[in-house]
């Protein structure tokens, strides 16, 4: 199947895609979206943010004017690269083919987008609004005003504009203007990288999935018991159109699907729906552990030690292992915290010296980040291992005696009463993050 990208893009650049579209069309599909204003650009994401697999955007600016809170990180999304040596380049050929022209009297957009064009601005003019606005759209409408305004009050000879969608209002009013856009070459490059990055991104998407689905009571689940629960499994996978295969074996149900439909049940892997959906219908516990891997042995056996994860966890719960042998869960809530059932080295050195499981000290260090604090109460890491307080307890106080932690009294969240004693983790920084050597 071919590879679909939205082409995210002025009117004046439509030249260069075309050139290129024929050669492009055996692997890839463009679509042209393009712009008369920054103000569309986030519209035009969103609309064909589902019939894509990949953007290009012609140039930083425009990026830039994407509401950043809609971006969907499953999706691609390249920029065309402002060149500031095109600029140079263009620069130069002026000064040779016109050498009577007044630099001093030439507008340059570009100036204002390039940093490190900022020591020439001196020699360029001085005329117009400044454009020092915290405001994209601010920052681009005087631009153009500038433009405008200079040449039909005879301040400017010349605009040299890096905006493709300026050009209709440049021509209306008769300003000289040069664009400055990328090459063919760079065009051509940007595609290549996106289109490897899609086919990449699709293998991977296609890697096996199994699941491991069970019920806890007191008893070991009835056949009765299992075959609801696969029922609801089919129910939950026909709702959101997947034709994903449910099987009872061994006193489980098993999911087959791939690692696409995965992170799609789960958010990312951070919220899994189908756990959700099924505490809807069943009144006993239920575990669910999720397993990656290049071929289904290995994302079975992913599987088998993802539910022994979530088995151990207190209530209905959801965790994955992919095939580095990384844990995630319980996945329940945007703040899932993480470990590797192989470990750091040194977190494995550290969890040794203390005498301490190595994956409960992976725990806690990820709840720290989570919270990002390295003052955790006796709760905070009972919550986070799913034990009692108690036990909690047991785990701070070998922490302490091997002088990792130092205790610390504090009053949060404007409570009322005496301060609540925490334990501050010296081998992370006050972020919750892990000091490194």
């Amino acid at each position: 199947m071919k590879i679909k990208l939205g082409i995210i893009t002025p009117e004046s650049h439509m030249d260069y895609f075309r050139a290129i579209e024929q050669e492009m069309r055996p692997i890839c599909q463009f679509r042209f979206l393009t712009i008369s204003n920054f103000g569309q650009t986030t519209d035009l994401y969103l609309q064909n943010l589902d019939s894509v697999d990949g953007f290009v955007v012609s140039g930083r600016m425009l990026y830039e004017s994407i509401n950043k809170d809609c971006l969907d990180e499953k999706i691609p999304i390249h920029i065309l690269q402002d060149n500031e040596n095109l600029l140079y380049r263009e620069l130069f050929r002026l000064l040779v083919t016109e050498p009577g022209l007044d630099i001093s009297r030439i507008y340059v957009d570009y100036a204002y987008v390039i940093d490190s064009f900022s020591e020439f601005q001196q020699y360029l003019t001085h005329e117009g609004k400044p454009v020092d606005s915290g405001d994209l759209f601010e920052r681009v409408e005087t631009m153009l005003e500038n433009h405008i305004t200079l040449w039909e009050a005879q301040k400017i000879d010349l605009s040299i504009t890096a905006f493709g969608h300026f050009v209709p209002e440049l021509k209306k009013h008769g300003v000289r203007y040069i664009l400055i856009r990328p090459t063919l070459e760079d065009v051509k490059e940007t595609l290549s990288e996106i289109i490897n990055e899609i086919t990449i991104l699709k293998l991977k998407n296609q890697r096996a999935v199994v699941a491991y689905l069970s019920v806890h009571n007191e008893q070991p689940p009835s056949e009765d018991q299992l075959q609801e629960l696969k029922a609801l499994v089919g129910r939950f996978l026909h709702s959101v159109n997947l034709a994903d295969t449910a099987q009872i074996s061994e006193g489980f149900v098993r999911l087959y699907t791939t690692y696409g439909n995965f992170m799609k049940i789960t958010s990312n892997a951070q919220n899994c729906s189908l756990l959700e959906y099924l505490e809807l219908y069943v009144s006993y516990k239920v575990k669910i552990g999720w397993g990656s891997g290049h071929e289904y042995f290995q994302a079975n056996e992913n599987a088998a030690k993802a539910y022994r994860q979530a088995k151990a966890y207190t209530g209905s719960c959801s965790f994955f292992i992919n095939e580095d042998q990384k844990v995630i869960g319980p996945m329940q809530s945007m703040n899932v915290i993480q470990f590797s059932e192989q470990g750091d080295p040194e977190i494995i050195a550290l969890a040794k010296n203390i005498g301490i499981n190595n994956i409960n000290l992976q725990k806690i260090m990820s709840y720290a980040e989570i919270m990002r604090t390295n003052k955790l109460s006796s709760e905070d890491v009972a919550g986070c291992l799913s034990m009692t307080v108690k036990g909690a307890n047991r785990i701070l106080n070998k922490i302490e005696e091997k002088k990792y932690v130092q205790t610390v009294f504090e009053k949060r969240d404007n409570s009322k009463g005496r301060p609540k004693k925490y334990y501050e983790l010296l081998f992370l920084d006050k972020d919750g993050r892990k000091l490194s050597k």
